[in-house]
């Protein structure tokens, strides 16, 4: 059984802490509610960039704002993260520069300081370093690798959308920026057409300059291929005037790739294979025919002969 003795001095201790809680939190309450000096460090927001401008830099992106305020206020502001925007389009200028001016009358903190007396800001003054936004369309340079499986190819192979972007920034920038990339991709034992978005970016970290947009599609249209063949005459140029020419053979396989769809289609006379006279070598007598036209839709196009043998005869 429990001594009262104790229990008397137990409930005499809680009764003396509770007292003595009592007055703490009302000695807080009363320094909270009296004003006092403060001084806080406040980041910058900058709104309201004109399309036609960039900022380029700050002189700062914090101000240190002194004045007074009640405990109870700046108590709760430290709580809260504040910041202090300033409006760029309405920005001072004088030789040039443009600037904004800190008015401790009339420049308010947000939140919990907002009806706090300011004394001063520290730097009173921000300058700002803006510059004319200029646009340049430039080219979009896939960066892939694509390796198919045997068979199978690519008639139109790989393909952006859009092919040329915008680019937004000072002129001094974009006068430097030729082209964009995409951002690095690689294909393997390809068998079946592909499509999906690419991110751009430069080679190089520019920052004040943006791409518009700044991701492409990219399709990859994959075929299964067959390879064919097509004999066709060939046919002399440029043959002097004053003799008759002759060639062995008088025609010469084309061989060639050309997805099933289109394997149908392909006629000799889709095709163009000269024999040029203006290349004749007093010390030869065999001449390189050559591929002048073909159908759009073969590939990896070659000759069953690499040399043909030439006759002149006056």
């Amino acid at each position: 059984m429990a001594n009262p003795k104790n229990r008397g001095k137990n409930s005499n201790l809680r009764v003396f802490l509770t007292i003595l809680l009592v007055v703490a939190a009302i000695s807080v309450m009363i320094k909270l509610n009296r004003n006092f000096n403060f001084s806080v460090t406040v980041p910058l927001t900058f709104e309201n960039l004109g399309d036609d401008q960039i900022l380029k830099s700050a002189s700062t992106n914090q101000v240190k704002v002194k004045g007074k305020a009640s405990g109870y206020d700046y108590f709760k502001y430290r709580f809260f993260s504040q910041k202090f925007p300033i409006d760029l389009s309405q920005l001072q200028q004088k030789n040039g520069k443009a600037y904004y001016v800190f008015n401790a009358e009339e420049d308010a903190l947000e939140g919990s300081l907002t009806g706090s007396d300011i004394t001063s800001f520290q730097p009173d003054t921000v300058f700002f370093d803006l510059d004319k936004n200029f646009e340049k369309r430039v080219p979009v340079i896939p960066e892939y690798a694509i390796s198919f499986a045997a068979g199978y190819g690519s008639l139109e192979g790989f393909k952006v959308d859009p092919d040329t972007i915008t680019l937004r920034g000072p002129q001094s920038e974009l006068d430097t920026i030729t082209r964009v990339y995409t951002e690095a991709i690689s294909f393997e034992n390809v068998r079946n057409s592909v499509s999906d978005s690419l991110q751009l970016s430069f080679n190089a970290a520019i920052p004040m300059v943006e791409i518009r947009p700044d991701k492409v599609l990219y399709s990859l249209s994959v075929d299964k291929f067959t390879e064919g063949s097509v004999s066709v005459p060939l046919q002399l140029i440029n043959v002097p005037s004053n003799v008759t020419a002759k060639v062995f053979p008088k025609r010469i396989n084309v061989i060639f790739n050309v997805n099933l769809s289109n394997y149908e289609l392909v006629k000799s006379s889709d095709f163009k294979v000269v024999v040029d006279f203006d290349q004749v070598e007093s010390l030869s007598t065999s001449l390189t025919p050559e591929v002048k036209e073909a159908p759009s839709y073969v590939r990896d196009i070659r000759l069953s002969e690499s040399t043909v043998q030439y006759l002149l005869v006056k």
